[in-house]
C-alpha cells in the first residue's frame, strides 16, 4: 500500500472512531445497558467484520434502531439496584442468533426476501423510532429521575408518575441538554468533518468534574445511572435453552432484517454490484464473535459509514483502525465514562432522532400513491404502539401481502377489431372479441384471471382470441385454467385461440401438449389468429 493511501486510511479511521465514542455510549443508553457495553459492540464485530467483508467503507458496530429493539430483551431485569446479571446472558444469546441468521440469509437466499420490503415501511419504522428514542430521553434531559419504559404510552405514564410524585425538572440538566443540542446540531451543519459530538460528551464529562456535579445537584451522571467498572465489561456466554432461544427469535430476525437493510443501503451507494453474500456474512461473523466478548448485536452503521466514505478510505484497513482506536478508550477511559452527564448524550440522541425522521422523503412517500402512504402510516404506528420487533415485521408482512395481492389480480381489457386496428369493444356488438391480459399468471391470479375475462367477454362473441403478450409467468395451473374455459366456450360454440404467446410461453404448451391452438407474437396481436378463423371457416 502506498503511504498516501495508508495515511488516508488511517486519517478516515481515526476520524469515525472519535464520532462513534459518543454515538456508542449513547446508543448502549437506548438499549438499556451499561455504556461501556457500547464501546465493546464498536470494537469486536467491526473489527471481525471489517476482516471478513470486501467493502472498505462499511463500518459495524452499535445502531440506533439496533439498540431500541435490544431494550424490551433488557429490560425485565432493570431493577432499582441495576442490571441482573441474567441479562447479559440473554443478551449474548441474541447477538448470537443475529450472527447465525445472518449466515442463514447469505447461503439460504434469505437476502433475496429484502427486495419485497418496501421503501415506506422502511422509512416509517425508522421515523418511528426516532419518535421513539427522543421520547424515552425526555426523563434524562429534564434531570428526572431515570424511566424503564419499552413504548411511547409507558415513557409518558412514567414521566407523569415521576411529577406526580413530587419529582420536577432540574435546571443543569435542561441547560446541558439544550447546549448539547445547538452544539452538536451546529456542528452537523457547518463541520460535519470535525468530531463536535465527542467535543460535548468531554466538555460535559470536565464541567461535571471541575464543579462536583452530580445527581445531587441536579445534573445525573452516567455513574450515577450504573457502574462503570475499569476494563472490559463484565461478558456472559449465550444459553442454549430452546425456550430462551424461542423468545429471542423474533427480535432477532426484526434486527437481522433491519441489519441488512442498513447493510444494502450503505453499501450499494458505493458499488451496486458489491458482494452483498460476503457482506452479510461478514455481519454475521462480527456478532458470533460479539456474543463471546460481551457485546450486544451489531450492524452496519449508516452515519458512520457516510462518514468514513468522506475520508476516501482505499482499503478495510480504515474501519480495523476505527476500531482498534475505541479500545484504550473502553480499558482506560471509565473514570471519564462515568463524569458524562446523560443530558449530554440525551442531546446527542435528540440530533440523531431528528435526523431519523427525514421529513422530505415522508413528504414524498405519502404523496405518492395511496398505498405507499398506508403502509408507511401503519408502519409508524406500528412503531409507536406495538413491540418493535413485531412493528417491523408488521410492516414488512403488509407490504409482501399488498404486492401479492397487487400481482395477483391481471388485468384484462376487452378489444376487437376494426379494420386493421384494436379497439376497445365499449357498447358495439363484436364478433371477434380479444381479451388482453396484462400482468403476472402465477398461480395465485389464476381464478381473479378467469373472473375478469368472464367479465370482459361480449356476449356477442363467437372468436375470442387471449393475447397473453403482456401476461408473465403463465405455468401450467395456468394452462390448465385457460383449457377448461376455453372448454365451457366450445361448448357454448364459442372458439378460443391463444396468441401473443412468448417463446417461454409456447414452449410451455408444446410440452404440455395442449389443445388449444395458438399463434406467437404478431404486431397486432390476434391478427394471425384472426386470419386463420376466417380462413377456417370458409
Amino acid at each position: 500500500m502506498k503511504s498516501d493511501d495508508l495515511r488516508a486510511d488511517v486519517l478516515a479511521g481515526t476520524t469515525v472512531a472519535l464520532v462513534a465514542v459518543p454515538q456508542c455510549l449513547a446508543y448502549a443508553t437506548i438499549a438499556g445497558l451499561p455504556p461501556a457495553y457500547g464501546l465493546a459492540t464498536a470494537i469486536v464485530p467491526a473489527l471481525v467484520a471489517a476482516l471478513a467483508g470486501r467493502s472498505p467503507t462499511v463500518v459495524t458496530g452499535p445502531t440506533n434502531t439496533t439498540s431500541l429493539l435490544i431494550l424490551p430483551v433488557v429490560l425485565p431485569f432493570v431493577t432499582t439496584s441495576g442490571l441482573e446479571p441474567g441479562a447479559l446472558a440473554w443478551v449474548a444469546t441474541l447477538t448470537l442468533l443475529c450472527g447465525v441468521l445472518r449466515f442463514v440469509a447469505a447461503y439460504g437466499g434469505g437476502a433475496v426476501l429484502l427486495r419485497y420490503i418496501p421503501e415506506s415501511v422502511l422509512t416509517g419504522f425508522i421515523a418511528g423510532a426516532g419518535i421513539l428514542i427522543a421520547l424515552m430521553q425526555v426523563d434524562e434531559a429534564l434531570g428526572l429521575p431515570a424511566i424503564t419504559a419499552i413504548g411511547a404510552a409507558e415513557e409518558a405514564a412514567g414521566l407523569l408518575a415521576a411529577v406526580q410524585g413530587g419529582a420536577f425538572p432540574s435546571v443543569p440538566a435542561m441547560a446541558v441538554t439544550l447546549a448539547s443540542v445547538a452544539a452538536v446540531a451546529a456542528g452537523q451543519r457547518y463541520s460535519p468533518k470535525l468530531p463536535v459530538a465527542l467535543a460535548v460528551v468531554l466538555g460535559g464529562a470536565a464541567l461535571a468534574w471541575a464543579f462536583g456535579l452530580d445527581a445531587a445537584s441536579g445534573l445525573p451522571l452516567v455513574g450515577d445511572r450504573a457502574s462503570v467498572p475499569s476494563g472490559w465489561p463484565p461478558v456472559a456466554l449465550p444459553i442454549f435453552d430452546p425456550g430462551v432461544v424461542a423468545q429471542l427469535l423474533v427480535p432477532a430476525l426484526a434486527m437481522v432484517l433491519l441489519g441488512t437493510l442498513e447493510l444494502i443501503a450503505t453499501i450499494r451507494v458505493e458499488d451496486p454490484r458489491a458482494d452483498l453474500r460476503r457482506e452479510i456474512a461478514a455481519q454475521g461473523a462480527g456478532n458470533i464473535a460479539g456474543a463471546l466478548t460481551g457485546c450486544f448485536p451489531a450492524s452496519a452503521s449508516l452515519t458512520r459509514s457516510v462518514l468514513l466514505r468522506m475520508g476516501q478510505p482505499h482499503s478495510r484497513l480504515a474501519a480495523v483502525v476505527a476500531a482498534l482506536l475505541i479500545v484504550p478508550m473502553l480499558l482506560f477511559g471509565s473514570g471519564l465514562i462515568a463524569h458524562i452527564p446523560v443530558a449530554c448524550l440525551a442531546g446527542i440522541l435528540f440530533v440523531i432522532a431528528a435526523a431519523m425522521i427525514r421529513r422530505p422523503m415522508l413528504a414524498r412517500l405519502w404523496n405518492a400513491s395511496t398505498v405507499s402512504r398506508v403502509l408507511l402510516g401503519v408502519t409508524l404506528v406500528a412503531t409507536l404502539v406495538l413491540p418493535l420487533a413485531w412493528a417491523v415485521l408488521t410492516g414488512a408482512a403488509l407490504g409482501l401481502v399488498i404486492h401479492l395481492a397487487r400481482t395477483g389480480s391481471p388485468r384484462v381489457r376487452a378489444l376487437t377489431f376494426d379494420d386493421e386496428r384494436l379497439v376497445p369493444v365499449e357498447d358495439r356488438d363484436a364478433d371477434v372479441a380479444v381479451l388482453e391480459v396484462s400482468g403476472t399468471v402465477h398461480y395465485a391470479a389464476v381464478e381473479p384471471m378467469l373472473t375478469e375475462m368472464d367479465r370482459a367477454l361480449p356476449p356477442s362473441a363467437r372468436l375470442v382470441i387471449v393475447d397473453l403478450s403482456h401476461a408473465h409467468e403463465l405455468r401450467f395451473t395456468g394452462l390448465r385454467a385457460l383449457e377448461a374455459w376455453a372448454g365451457d366456450l366450445e361448448r357454448r360454440g364459442i372458439r378460443v385461440r391463444l396468441a401473443g404467446v412468448t417463446p417461454e410461453v409456447g414452449e410451455l404448451l408444446t410440452r404440455a401438449g395442449t389443445h388449444l391452438p395458438y399463434t406467437m407474437a404478431d404486431p397486432i396481436p390476434g391478427r394471425s389468429a384472426l386470419t386463420s378463423y376466417r380462413e377456417g371457416s370458409r
